[in-house]
């Protein structure tokens, strides 16, 4: 990596008058970045003639802060009970101020806010199928930095996940034979979870796949909000979302009030089981039970800073204070959002303040309320306020625990076989 240019960006960067101290940040994970996914493996039965599965593979996506040399890598370590079952080795994306091209000039960078941290990021492509988990259960996930000038390691973060297997049947309905199986990884604690973040474009700045776009407007951001949530087949997301807003207990007048919600495929973790044990499903269709977990974004009709060609509607730096903000449609409230607004946009929350978790610069965790009883698009709700946050982080403050416990629970948390079912 260049050091000289990395050296004359900081040396830019406080001759603009803007604080150096993001740079503080070194060797912390992105927590609200990471994303786990449990995928079969599966290998060819010669005396039953079809695929049955053996076991999982683990895919792993992960964003690293700090500012590290190319090729620097990430080593994953998956522990049952202590003991090493499977390691995987992938090299990272290496992201620096100092060599990206969008900020070469004094006009490319005039007007930006340049204090976020440099990284490295793995994404889904980040597995090794050869390296077969068997078991389900609680595991725990290490994750090593290896750095790629000298090789050595640094143990960064260690996640918990609860991996679940989810059985099928194919073949005839009076002969069914097993098909291979589904895994999925529980992901119940993070339907109480909520980042905040100001998107610089929204063509294809995401807070998951593109934090920083430096070739959009240097200060313009429109507000997103990303959570977890379970839903089924039949699930529908509203069509005409709306947004209803206060600061400080006063409602704010939205000329423009639409939000929009959308699925993130790339977050999405399912298992699909089937049988026939009971007696409707020993001819027709199988008996099929969905579990999945998928990332949830809304998009509100509010901003922060300057648009290059018009002015926003709603600057929430203009109304500091205690936002709150309900997505309603058709009378029914999906959820409610709180947070905080300074002159500098989204305050961050205690967990974040404390030191407990890591996100990106910028963004916020926030405080989220899920109706009661759970929304039309909820199937399962199940956080366990003990479980914590972001793969078994465990809740510190009283916030994060209040917002964890108050959550409500709906349906039933995993598959269950068509003999038991409710």
């Amino acid at each position: 990596m260049n050091r000289i240019l990395l050296l004359l960006l900081i040396f830019t960067v406080a001759a603009s008058g803007m604080s150096v101290g993001a740079f503080e940040r070194q060797m912390v994970m992105d927590d609200g970045a990471t994303f786990f996914d449990a995928e079969p493996v599966k290998e060819y039965d010669s005396q039953l003639r079809l695929n049955k599965d053996i076991g999982w593979y683990l895919k792993s996506s992960l964003r690293i802060i700090g500012t590290f040399p190319k090729r620097s890598a990430f080593r994953i370590v998956v522990k049952k009970d202590g003991k090493a079952v499977s390691e995987v080795r992938c090299e990272g994306d290496v992201y620096t101020k100092a060599t990206d091209v969008g900020l070469r000039t004094e006009i490319q960078r005039r007007g930006r806010d340049l204090n976020y941290e440099d990284y490295m990021t793995a994404g889904l492509r980040c597995f090794d199928e050869s390296a077969v988990i068997k078991g389900t259960g609680k595991f725990q996930i290490e994750v090593n930095f290896v750095d790629g000038d000298t090789d050595t390691e640094t143990l960064v973060r260690t996640y918990s996940i609860n991996v679940h297997r989810a059985t099928k049947v194919r073949g005839s309905a009076t002969k069914p034979q097993p098909d291979v199986s589904d895994y999925y990884i529980d992901r119940h604690n993070e339907a109480a979870v909520a980042i905040a973040y100001f998107v610089q474009s929204n063509i294809e700045g995401t807070y998951f796949k593109k934090p920083i776009d430096n070739y959009g407007s240097p200060t313009f951001g429109d507000l997103y909000i990303y959570t977890t949530y379970s839903p089924d087949e039949r699930s529908r997301r509203p069509s005409s979302p709306f947004a209803r807003c206060s600061v400080n207990g006063k409602r704010v007048a939205l000329d423009y009030d639409r939000v929009s919600m959308s699925e993130d495929q790339s977050r999405r973790e399912v298992g699909i089981y089937t049988d026939r044990l009971a007696a409707q499903y020993k001819r027709g269709s199988a008996y099929k039970d969905q579990v999945e977990f998928v990332g949830l974004t809304f998009k509100l009709p509010l901003h922060f800073g300057e648009a290059e060609y018009s002015k926003p509607p709603i600057k929430v730096e203009e109304a500091p204070g205690d936002w709150e903000c309900s997505v309603i449609a058709n009378g029914v409230t999906y959820r409610t959002f709180r947070f905080k607004i300074d002159e500098n946009g989204l305050v961050p929350h205690p967990e974040q303040t404390s030191g407990n978790i890591n996100l990106f610069y910028k963004a916020a965790l926030i405080d989220m309320e899920i109706p009661a009883g759970g929304s039309p698009i909820d199937h399962r709700l199940a956080v366990d306020p003990a479980g914590g946050l972001f793969y078994g982080i465990p809740w510190t403050t009283a916030e994060g625990k209040a917002m964890a416990a108050r959550a409500p629970r709906k349906g039933v948390p995993y598959h269950v076989p068509s003999n038991k079912a409710p």
